[in-house]
């Protein structure tokens, strides 16, 4: 079975991770969302479009966010005034492509452990975090194609 992946934020960040995606494994489960949906048209047949990020969580194990200000990624994994996330992260490894400044991200890490996810920066990804087809395309992401 293939990895379901999802990408949040489809600027040019996005937009090369799906590209990236797709070249390496054409048959893969792939979710795309942006709150610009004209954003995602490029990939529609070769990816799901999700019509909300609330979809694009629940479609995937893996989240790839390409966000660019925390406000975005709080606003995905609905994480408010208290830091708690709400959103369905449980069991969901999410693979920050822009992460916040160290502070910010250790916090974030925190709030989606205690959802039941795992965090990662691609900075930071490490073989524990990804296992088998899923971390040879993760590690797409890391590399220029």
């Amino acid at each position: 079975m293939s990895p379901r992946i999802s990408i949040v934020g489809m600027g040019e960040t996005g937009t090369l991770a799906a590209r990236r995606l797709l070249e390496a494994e054409p048959d893969i489960a792939l979710t795309l969302y942006d709150i610009d949906p004209e954003r995602c048209e490029d990939f529609r047949g070769s990816a799901t479009l999700a019509t909300s990020a609330r979809e694009a969580l629940a479609e995937s194990d893996t989240i790839v966010l390409a966000l660019p200000r925390e406000r975005e990624i709080d606003r995905t994994l609905e994480r408010f005034s208290d830091g708690e996330v709400t959103a369905p992260v449980s069991g969901k490894l999410i693979v920050d492509l822009a992460p916040p400044p160290p502070e910010r991200a250790h916090r974030l890490d925190q709030a989606i452990t205690g959802a039941g996810g795992r965090y990662t920066s691609i900075p930071g990804l490490t073989d524990e975090d990804a296992s088998g087809g899923q971390r040879r395309l993760l590690r797409l992401l890391l590399c220029p194609a």
